[in-house]
């Protein structure tokens, strides 16, 4: 892995598992076998080399990194994870979690699509935020779509200043998923500052 990505994934080590809602919920980061699980997941994802990375500039020159999305490709004839053979319990209840949200709403019939973009994650590092960092990151999916042929994305958002942020960029609500439902397969997050999941998803804007 070159020495760019490595630096993308300890960001969103240090401060995605430390500021995501169920991450901190369910106390990712006292889960080690957890975080080396989620670590391998993102290494792959950023294999597919359509993550968005943003930077500071120095004489027009990348210099420090501020900010970084993890997005992938997923197609309608991805095989779906075997949540028995993921290992470390609160990342599985967390992935679980996601699963339940996605499964609310078919995107590939919803946007009449057989692929589309999603994320693993999206952060900033906090003494940048409040820069329009995480729109901008956003707004970059739809160049990167149109690149790849790509015409739509779907994300499931944990957080109330993601949600809110989606929405801002145009992204409409596909379902909703209350975390207190979580309770019948015996996963407790209504101690979450945010009090549900949302999927929620764009068309892109074809090109003329």
């Amino acid at each position: 892995m070159d020495d760019a990505k490595e630096k993308c994934l300890e960001l969103m080590k240090s401060t995605f598992l430390r500021d995501e809602p169920l991450c901190d919920v369910l106390e990712i980061n006292r889960d080690p076998v957890s975080i080396e699980t989620i670590m391998k997941n993102w290494e792959e994802y950023v294999a597919q080399n359509v993550s968005l990375a943003c930077y500071t500039e120095v004489d027009g020159e990348p210099d420090e990194l501020v900010g970084f999305n993890i997005v992938l490709v997923k197609s309608i004839d991805d095989i779906d994870e075997d949540l028995d053979t993921v290992k470390g319990e609160s990342w599985k209840k967390l992935l679980r979690t996601l699963i339940e949200a996605e499964n609310l709403c078919n995107v590939f019939k919803y946007y009449g699509v057989d692929k589309y973009l999603t994320s693993s994650g999206l952060t900033v590092l906090p003494e940048h935020r409040g820069q329009n960092i995480g729109a901008r990151l956003f707004a970059a999916r739809e160049p990167l779509g149109n690149a790849l042929g790509i015409e739509a994305t779907a994300t499931v958002f944990t957080a109330t200043t993601s949600q809110v942020l989606a929405a801002k960029c145009g992204y409409e609500t596909l379902a909703e998923l209350k975390y207190s439902d979580m309770l019948k397969f015996g996963i407790n997050l209504t101690e979450c500052t945010t009090d549900r999941a949302k999927l929620m998803g764009t068309r892109f804007k074809k090109q003329q």
